[in-house]
């Protein structure tokens, strides 16, 4: 089954142009087929490799912990960096959809290109030019070893030619996390843990424990007074204490 014309219509509903839908479109191609429960690596007929790895997830058998660190690239971007998929991760647990769910995914990637992609989200926003979207996705978001434009070039135009590009009708467009924004910085913060010593949460998250009563010993570095304060925090305030801070670990955090 192709997902092709999903995820395009789903993009175009959400204000993204033709050309920047394509410009996914094609490269996620390159990355997974457009197939929301690709693991890297899997290329069986039948991905039954991949749809365990789902279920897995889905019932608890691979932790959040374990699917954040396990470094294999899964889902329609293949996500691989840890952060972006304990993100990913904390949206299939707020929405209590699969994990391979197409419509998460795709709202993840949403969220990512408001939150963290402002230049590209706005390219893909307003743009026409389908090969500089194309190549700007691939630099930007995608970010893969090997930067090879042309073929999801390629991969993009061949969609085109594939699926229905007619408006017609508008799709009512489905709800999306977005962000509260802010003058500057980060919002609202990204998933952080003690890897992350050099992020600007890392100064947010502190100040925000101190203010809460933790000592933390620095407001700038992650030090293992930070951590004993999160895992405080989040035992206090009934979540998992991991010593990671995501977005239902922020969002207690950060409530008045």
């Amino acid at each position: 089954m192709s997902y092709y014309q999903s995820i395009y219509d789903k993009l175009r509903a959400n204000g993204i142009t033709e050309a920047g839908a394509l410009a996914i479109l094609g490269n996620w191609d390159c990355e997974s087929n457009c197939e929301p429960v690709r693991v890297q690596g899997d290329f069986s007929p039948y991905r039954n490799m991949s749809k365990q790895y789902v279920e897995d997830v889905n019932t608890g058998r691979i932790t959040r912990y374990d699917f954040m660190y396990d470094q294999r690239g899964f889902g329609l971007a293949q996500w691989t960096y840890f952060s972006r998929k304990g993100g990913l991760f904390d949206l299939h647990v707020q929405q209590n959809r699969s994990i391979g769910d197409l419509g998460l995914q795709v709202d993840f990637a949403l969220l990512e290109l408001r939150a963290d992609f402002g230049s590209l989200n706005n390219l893909l926003r307003t743009s026409n030019d389908l090969y500089e979207c194309t190549k700007q996705f691939c630099y930007v978001y995608e970010n893969p070893a090997v930067k090879n434009v042309d073929a999801r070039y390629a991969s993009a135009n061949r969609i085109k030619n594939e699926i229905n590009l007619k408006p017609g009708p508008d799709p009512e467009p489905e709800p999306t996390p977005t962000p509260t924004p802010v003058p500057k910085g980060n919002w609202p913060p990204r998933t952080i843990d003690f890897h992350c010593k050099d992020w600007p949460e890392v100064a947010v998250l502190n100040s925000v424990l101190d203010c809460r009563g933790y000592d933390v010993m620095s407001i700038i570095n992650w030090t293992d007074e930070t951590t004993k304060a999160l895992t405080a925090f989040q035992a206090t305030n009934g979540l998992v204490p991991d010593a990671v801070a995501g977005p239902m670990t922020w969002a207690k955090l950060l409530a008045m």
